[in-house]
């Protein structure tokens, strides 16, 4: 039964897994000389590669264009992404991941599988699932599926 007191404890349980992930999230980025979120704009264009203008990207990141503009730019600067205008309309720009940043992505996704392996080898196979199918439901509660 859902009670005051559980749900508590879930978003507490909840607070302690979010900020586990973020500090792994700092951890991985920082050998590629990237900020969270850094990573996280590098992520998106990586898991949405035909959905890359700037304000998509803002809107599924839930962050102002003021935001991740510049942050965007020196990612450019850097070589990790490169922009060009749509073809439909030049007031938009869109942003790709580069060669390099494809490369990045790829090495930060072999470090984070090897990351998570040992945790998730901890589970049964039952428990990965149900855990896997729990979140899943979780998100879409949230509205994040």
């Amino acid at each position: 039964m859902k009670t005051k007191e559980s749900m508590l404890e879930l978003i507490e349980v909840l607070k302690a897994t979010s900020q586990f992930i973020g500090d792994v999230r700092a951890s991985l980025c920082a050998p590629y000389g990237l900020s969270p979120i850094q990573g996280i704009i590098i992520l998106d264009i990586y898991h949405h590669p035909t959905s890359t203008k700037i304000t998509d990207i803002c809107k599924r990141l839930n962050k102002t264009t003021n935001t991740i503009s510049p942050l965007i730019n020196r990612l450019i600067d850097r070589g990790f992404l490169y922009k060009k205008q749509n073809e439909k309309d030049n007031r938009v720009f869109e942003a790709y991941l580069s060669e390099f940043g494809q490369n990045i992505m790829d090495q930060f996704n072999s470090d984070l599988v090897d990351f998570a392996s040992p945790i998730f080898n901890k589970l049964s196979d039952e428990e990965f699932n149900q855990l896997f199918l729990h979140l899943k439901t979780l998100n879409k509660a949230c509205g994040l599926e």
